[in-house]
């Protein structure tokens, strides 16, 4: 519905410009004012024509609404400064030849340079988000590579060692290998589920009670970090657009934390719901995140083979939350610790 209505806008445009030189062409004898009804007539056909172009577009509703708004903004704006003159010619004894259709031509030329600007702002957003896209794909090859090479050699080298010795610890080794072959398992459903998340062009956002959400979390991590203290203090009115990979973002910030937040880890999880947003802010008290890794993060550091963080997990707690319209934000403060704060719109 939204894609139809930007549109119609475009097809009033035209249609107006359309009907008004059409008529005026029907009534001229002069080839001035022929010339430019016809001019007129053609910037009305353009604009029907163009009407279907976007509709039958690839491009996303969102984009379509920006070259929508952009021709309004020219439409608007060109016709309140037209009536501005004319009340002041009216006013000053002057007059005007036409109005209406003199108006319409110059309301349609602004309109004009307003949608070409308006495309040529879509294409740059396009540019910059396909931009985004070719770095989380450069990221997620590298750190894929880097953490299954990791645990395949730790595989291979705990294999040599159940196949070499008789051990009694055998059932020991054992179960580290299970766990890493379980890691293993998670880290590719992680990924799978982040990149078809990213890859998708229109994402489904509903409400999520974040509260339960990020307790289930804590509840889930707990066995493996026994010694850790962990506190949640979570508003029950916070409900944050979003879908099941959320917990993904915050199971990744908040294993980080417990893993880098002391011996033993110390984590103050706060879950608040603002007036238009949801924020989850992990703290801890460990040495905090380099800054190397926050600027990889944020995009202010180009990813290459030399230069990427130590895992996955911000990176796919950024784009998860990214994929919802939401962002990451990360806080130092004076002393030791650091706090991430993950930011989504909160449904009402």
């Amino acid at each position: 519905m939204k894609r139809l209505l930007g549109c119609g806008t475009l097809t009033l445009t035209g249609g107006g410009l359309g009907l008004v030189s059409g008529r005026q062409l029907l009534g001229v004898t002069g080839r001035v004012e022929t010339a430019i009804a016809v001019f007129g007539l053609l910037i009305g056909l353009g604009f029907l024509a163009g009407s279907g172009v976007l509709l039958r577009s690839e491009l996303r509703t969102k984009h379509v609404l920006r070259v929508a708004g952009w021709n309004l903004l020219g439409v608007v704006a060109t016709s309140a400064v037209l009536v501005l003159i004319l009340l002041y010619q009216r006013s000053s004894g002057g007059t005007l030849l036409a109005p209406l259709f003199s108006g319409t031509i110059i309301v349609g030329v602004s309109a004009t340079a307003h949608v070409l600007i308006g495309v040529n702002d879509v294409r740059r957003i396009r540019a910059r988000n396909l931009a985004r896209q070719r770095e989380k794909t450069t990221v997620m090859n590298r750190l894929i590579r880097h953490d299954l090479k990791h645990s395949a050699q730790v595989l291979l080298g705990l294999g040599d060692v159940l196949a070499g010795t008789p051990d009694p610890d055998v059932d020991d080794i054992g179960d580290r290998v299970r766990t890493v072959g379980s890691d293993l398992a998670e880290i590719d459903n992680q990924v799978g589920t982040v990149t078809d998340l990213i890859e998708t062009e229109e994402v489904d956002r509903e409400p999520v009670a974040v509260g339960p959400l990020v307790e289930e979390s804590v509840t889930e991590l707990r066995p493996q970090f026994p010694d850790a203290t962990v506190s949640v203090s979570a508003d029950d009115k916070a409900r944050a657009l979003a879908g099941d990979p959320l917990k993904i973002a915050v199971s990744e910030l908040i294993e980080n934390a417990l893993v880098h937040g002391g011996d033993p880890a110390t984590v103050e999880i706060r879950v608040a719901a603002e007036r238009r947003t949801v924020t989850v802010s992990i703290s801890d008290a460990g040495p905090g995140i380099p800054a190397t890794e926050r600027e990889l993060v944020n995009g202010e550091q180009e990813v290459t083979q030399l230069t990427h963080s130590n895992g996955l997990g911000l990176w796919l707690s950024k784009w998860v939350v990214e994929a919802y319209g939401g962002r990451l934000e990360f806080q130092e403060p004076d002393g030791d610790g650091a706090t991430v704060t993950l930011r989504l719109d909160r449904a009402e």
